[in-house]
């Protein structure tokens, strides 16, 4: 059964960081309670939005603050590739380490665009496909984690909620692969 919770700011500082222990993914439940009828269709149809970005327009993660990084999306098109999400909030962990953060409108998730240093693409340890790059992916107790290596960074996307399942991590997937076509790679 599914729980939802708040997630924890340390909880939050440790995904940024790459920091926690891993956890074997789990088969999903089709037949866990929701919040709310919005939350429980935008777990049923996740809708896919891709981007077509000029190259000449593309960013480099190494380079972008913490608000910067809220910029590359737009919470309402996240939502729609989440839940419904607020503004984001920046999150600096030094000069290498930094994210924005958009807690779901309930409060009890939420998703984390981050931003680490070049070679921690490889931190997650299963292997996912990312469109036409690979990444890794972490699945925890409370969060599953997506990286991807970038031009001069790695690209870190975060779901977050009490207890972190598969589902979360296919929704990890979908919002990194919204967020790549903004970045050099």
């Amino acid at each position: 059964m599914r729980r939802w919770g708040w997630v924890a700011g340390a909880a939050l500082l440790a995904a940024v960081a790459g920091c926690g222990s891993e956890q074997s993914p789990q088969p999903a439940e089709s037949s866990a309670p929701t919040t709310s009828a919005e939350e429980s269709a935008t777990e049923s149809a996740v809708p896919s939005i891709t981007r077509n970005i000029p190259p000449e327009q593309r960013q480099h993660l190494a380079q972008l603050s913490a608000d910067q990084i809220c910029g590359l999306v737009d919470p309402a098109e996240l939502g729609s590739l989440t839940f419904a999400v607020g503004s984001g909030r920046p999150r600096e962990l030094g000069q290498q380490v930094r994210g924005c953060r958009f807690d779901s409108d309930s409060g009890t998730r939420s998703v984390l665009i981050g931003a680490q240093r070049e070679g921690f693409g490889d931190l997650g340890r299963d292997e996912v496909e990312l469109g036409d790059i690979r990444g890794t992916r972490a699945l925890r107790a409370s969060d599953c984690t997506i990286y991807a290596g970038v031009a001069g960074g790695t690209l870190q996307v975060s779901v977050s909620e009490a207890e972190a399942d598969s589902d979360d991590c296919r929704t990890a997937e979908s919002v990194t692969e919204y967020v790549l076509p903004a970045l050099v790679r």
